[in-house]
């Protein structure tokens, strides 16, 4: 049996982001794997080149992926493992009648955003920056609102991947944890750790830190307004690693200015925010650049775990479908 051929199209100063040395000598025995040696992406017809003969396509951010143009030029693939997140762009039409596979490596992302939720929930809570700020100043008390997870309640908004982990990651710290998903029973939030809201502003009243965790998705624009951000208590903390379209960030800002909450913000809307927003400016206000979902090795090495699946007759970690598309970002 002749090894699965397995194209790579990904740049390489990305490529170097995403897979570990380690994983990349996996990828090698796997099969006969053709890496694209271009620092830049490719066009559609320079990956159909590389790719002509493989059943397996890997790509990433800004990668040529599955679209109508690349699977006539590439009749054999059965597989595409997209080492990002979102893979909406790669369905349509084209794939009616194809053998073909989607997987992301959205849960790998999930991970990440998790890992940095939690800290900024953890110092955001023990009103640590706030603190150091004022030790620039000369000697400060320890802050009379400072606490830990363990004397807190967490508002979870979103039972994404993202969302899961985040509920995952804080269970270890004994916060109560509210969760609010209209998608979600009561029994499954249980299940996993937390307490299901069916009101969102319910959940924003009874948290001391609140995280959202939604995908971008018409029904989710804007689904935290004014009226959310006001019933936040005094000194909450407020965590959007998700999008920037998914809040009323006027409303945020106003609640913001009048020094009652502390965001970690890592999206805005427009991205990047303008030079003048308060969101750069504001005291209370961590603002960094999408580095929370960022390239990694965890990408590839769920790339290279999802290949290696397929190839033994299993399913990858996330295979995406047309019907799931709706719900997902």
């Amino acid at each position: 049996m002749q090894p699965a051929r397995i194209g790579v199209v990904i740049p390489t100063p990305l490529r170097a982001q995403l897979f570990a040395p380690a994983d990349i000598s996996r990828l090698n025995k796997l099969g006969a794997v053709s890496w694209t040696d271009a620092a830049a992406h490719l066009s559609v017809e320079e990956a159909i080149e590389l790719l002509a003969d493989c059943s397996i396509g890997l790509g990433s951010w800004g990668t040529p992926g599955p679209d109508a143009r690349l699977l006539e030029g590439c009749p054999h693939l059965r597989l595409w493992v997209h080492a990002a997140g979102s893979v909406k762009r790669m369905f349509g039409p084209h794939l009616e009648g194809r053998n073909l596979v989607i997987a992301s490596c959205a849960p790998a992302i999930a991970e990440d955003v998790a890992e940095i939720t939690l800290a900024q929930l953890i110092i955001g809570l023990k009103r640590t920056l706030e603190n150091a700020a004022a030790n620039r100043e000369g000697p400060s008390p320890r802050p009379s609102n400072s606490r830990t997870l363990a004397s807190a309640t967490v508002g979870v908004i979103g039972a994404s991947h993202v969302g899961r982990r985040v509920v995952r990651n804080l269970l270890p710290f004994g916060p109560r944890i509210l969760l609010y998903d209209p998608f979600i029973s009561a029994e499954e939030a249980g299940e996993i750790g937390a307490e299901r809201v069916a009101d969102l502003l319910e959940l924003c009243a009874c948290s001391d830190a609140v995280t959202l965790h939604t995908p971008a998705l018409p029904a989710t624009r804007r689904l935290l307004g004014a009226a959310h951000f006001q019933a936040m208590p005094d000194d909450a903390v407020f965590v959007n690693a998700a999008r920037g379209m998914c809040i009323d960030e006027e409303a945020l800002i106003a609640e913001l200015e009048r020094g009652r909450l502390f965001a970690f913000l890592d999206v805005s809307e427009p991205e990047p925010a303008a030079p003048d927003s308060p969101l750069r400016h504001l005291p209370n206000v961590v603002y960094t650049s999408h580095i929370a979902g960022s390239p990694d090795c965890k990408i590839g090495r769920q790339a290279v775990d999802d290949i290696a699946a397929f190839l033994q007759g299993k399913s990858p970690l996330l295979p995406v479908s047309a019907d799931m598309l709706e719900r997902s970002a």
